[in-house]
C-alpha cells in the first residue's frame, strides 16, 4: 500500500486530532509506505496524536486482509486519481464498515450510504467527521454496516456473479442488444 498524496493520508491524521479533542477512544493504524510517509509522520507530532495513529509500514497481502478483520471502519481516503480501489472490496469482504470518499471509482457501485457503508465528500475533513463519529455514537449500527457490506461482497460481488454477469453483457453485446440489457447494479452493471 501506498502512503501518497492521491490517498490524502493527512485526512486520517486530521480525524485522529479531531476525534481525540472531542473525547473518543479509537486508534487509527495506517499500513504502506510512499513518498508522503514523512510528511504524515510530521503531522502526527504537530497535532499531537502519536497515541492513537500507528503507522505500520508495509505488509503482505495476507496481514492485510487479517488486520482488516480486527478493525471495525475502513477509512479510504483517495480522490478520484484512485481509480476503482480494489482494497475497498476487500475491507468489505473482510467485514469492514467502510467511510469511503465519494470520488473513488468503486465506492458508487460497492457502497449503498447508509446501508452497508458511507461515502464523504471528497478531501473534506467535516464530511469524513461527520461520517465517522455517526458511527461511533451508534455501536449498533455500526455493527450493522458491517455485516451489510460482508453481505454485500458475499451475495453481489463475489466472482461467481461477476463471471455470470460479464458473460451475461458480452452476450447482449454480440446480439446487439446492449440496448435492453437491464442490469443496473453488481459487476457488470449498465448505466447509461
Amino acid at each position: 500500500m501506498r502512503i501518497s498524496k492521491l490517498k490524502h493520508p493527512e485526512l486520517p491524521v486530521q480525524l485522529a486530532a479531531r476525534l481525540k479533542a472531542k473525547g473518543y477512544r479509537f486508534t487509527i493504524d495506517m499500513f504502506g509506505s510512499g513518498e508522503e510517509l514523512e510528511n504524515t509522520k510530521n503531522l502526527i507530532a504537530q497535532l499531537g496524536v502519536e497515541d492513537c495513529v500507528n503507522l505500520c509500514g508495509n505488509r503482505p497481502n495476507d496481514e492485510i486482509l487479517k488486520e482488516m478483520r480486527k478493525h471495525k471502519i475502513f477509512l479510504f481516503t483517495s480522490d478520484r486519481n484512485e481509480g476503482w480501489g480494489a482494497v475497498l472490496n476487500e475491507a468489505m469482504s473482510n467485514g469492514c464498515a467502510p467511510v469511503a470518499s465519494d470520488s473513488i471509482g468503486s465506492v458508487p457501485y460497492l457502497i449503498k450510504n447508509d446501508y452497508n457503508g458511507l461515502q464523504f465528500k471528497s478531501c473534506d475533513i467535516l464530511s469524513l467527521d461527520d461520517a465517522v463519529c455517526s458511527l461511533l455514537d451508534d455501536s449498533e449500527r455500526l455493527q450493522a454496516m458491517r455485516k451489510k457490506a460482508l453481505h454485500t461482497m458475499q451475495m453481489e460481488w463475489n466472482p461467481k456473479i461477476a463471471a455470470k454477469n460479464f458473460i451475461e453483457l458480452a452476450q447482449s453485446a454480440l446480439d446487439d442488444s446492449l440496448i435492453i440489457y437491464k442490469r443496473t447494479e453488481g459487476p457488470a452493471s449498465w448505466h447509461y
